[in-house]
């Protein structure tokens, strides 16, 4: 599942068209005196929900500046800058995922911007009657976890297995935003997701806790020149506290 979500006066009207809007809109000036820009940012899917208050940040400090956010798993992202997408700005929601993005010449010098850990979401009232990570180990069980090659995927097998059994999930999903979903349709009676993401559900889930629970990392990478200015923002205070406002925790 791809999530696509545009700020400001940007209206995606598809992939391609949007993209392509993207590029040569992105550090150009309409008004003499003005910041008018666009800054294009692939986010990692759980990101989506803190995207809001940062562009909204980012635009009070850039008056005509637009930003772009294509949200979706990381090693989308990463995959589509390989093929030749363009984008300013790059966050990752593992560092391994970066890596490879550093690795295949498509980011270089990135920083650690968040951190976020996994936690069991279950619907109200608990259907299933999870109590911690074997659910998922049990053949048959309505449950979901990211797939393998998403980082949500990688850290959920990581913490099941650090538990002493292996995952037999019902379905994996293709981001976290897509296994939470699984569980506020009612698909599943529990899902591996981020504590943001489960913060984001609201009273549409319970929270099981997870001991010693995987802490993932979330680093950043400006892509180009026009991209520097929204990781500073990133790791200004500013930025820190809409960060920690929305559950994610600071290395």
């Amino acid at each position: 599942m791809q999530l696509r979500r545009v700020f400001g006066s940007v209206v995606a009207v598809g992939a391609a068209v949007a993209m392509a809007a993207s590029v040569t809109a992105c550090g150009t000036s309409d008004d003499a005196g003005s910041d008018a820009h666009t800054v294009r940012v692939m986010a990692a899917a759980s990101l989506v929900d803190v995207m809001d208050p940062l562009t909204e940040a980012y635009r009070g400090d850039h008056s005509g500046a637009q930003v772009q956010v294509d949200a979706a798993a990381s090693s989308a992202l990463v995959q589509r800058l390989k093929s030749g997408a363009q984008a300013d700005v790059l966050i990752t929601a593992d560092t391994k995922t970066m890596a490879d993005a550093v690795a295949a010449g498509v980011a270089k010098d990135p920083v650690t911007v968040a951190t976020n850990k996994l936690v069991i979401v279950v619907p109200k009232g608990n259907p299933g009657k999870v109590t911690g990570l074997d659910y998922f180990t049990r053949a048959g069980n309505r449950s979901v976890i990211c797939a393998s090659e998403v980082p949500c995927g990688r850290a959920a097998e990581k913490a099941i297995t650090a538990a002493g059994g292996q995952p037999k999930p019902l379905s994996r999903a293709v981001d976290v935003r897509a296994a939470l979903g699984s569980v506020t349709s009612g698909e599943a009676d529990a899902a591996l997701v981020y504590a943001t993401n489960a913060t984001s559900a609201g009273d549409k889930v319970a929270t099981v806790e997870i001991p010693n629970a995987p802490v993932v990392e979330y680093p950043a990478a400006a892509l180009t020149d026009g991209g520097k200015d929204f990781v500073n923002l990133l790791t200004s205070d500013q930025g820190k506290k809409i960060l920690t406002d929305a559950g994610f925790g600071l290395k």
